[in-house]
């Protein structure tokens, strides 16, 4: 089994503000999260460390800084796993931080990306948010709605922001590990508002 690092990021903006969605080079980053299962970094420029756990390394949100740090897990074998990765964090990350990593990484998607919104909806059918399929699979919650972080980060929240952000990151890590250790992920049915159980072949 190839060894995983979730990954999410959080923004100061929203894609209303700045034309749509497919304008990822005027979104402002604020915090980037991994998790490995058993260590989180948090990439921030902003003092965070308030409500991260004790062990959280925390360093600079700077491309150079991110993109070492990507290559290097990759090149050992690795793939970064995230929900909506590929539409939406790495795309930021690449175009708004000028990261190239993420664009390489991107680019060998099938071998390096995994990621479980793109899966669950071709198993289910639409799209599946990672609150929804994490409360039903796991009967855990996000600690705010994705809508919030903006406006936290505005008000100078910062470290709820990064809280949020590295949460978000071992919640799919934990997604990611319960379709492989049990075989399956619960959602509900958009069109039938039911519960159920669907079968992942991760």
């Amino acid at each position: 089994m190839k060894k995983m690092l979730a990954l999410d990021i959080e923004t100061a903006n929203f894609s209303h503000e700045i034309g749509g969605w497919g304008r990822n080079h005027l979104f402002e980053p604020t915090v980037v999260a991994t998790w490995d299962g058993e260590n989180g970094t948090v990439y921030a420029n902003e003092s965070v460390s308030k409500y991260l756990p004790k062990g959280t390394i925390i360093k600079p949100m700077h491309p150079k800084v991110i993109g070492e740090d990507l290559a290097k897990h990759v090149n050992e074998g690795g793939m970064v796993l995230g929900h909506n990765l590929k539409g939406f964090d790495l795309p930021i990350i690449r175009d708004a931080l000028d990261c190239w990593t993420a664009g390489d990484i991107m680019a060998k998607s099938e071998e390096q990306v995994f990621d479980t919104s793109a899966l669950l909806k071709s198993i289910v059918g639409h799209a599946v948010p990672l609150s929804d399929a994490c409360y039903q699979t796991l009967g855990k919650g996000k600690l705010m709605n994705s809508h919030d972080a903006p406006i936290e980060w505005r008000k100078g929240n910062h470290s709820k922001v990064a809280e949020y952000c590295l949460k978000d990151a071992e919640l799919v890590y934990e997604l990611w590990r319960h379709g492989v250790d049990e075989g399956v992920v619960k959602a509900r049915c958009r069109h039938t508002g039911i519960v159920k159980e669907y079968e992942v072949d991760w």
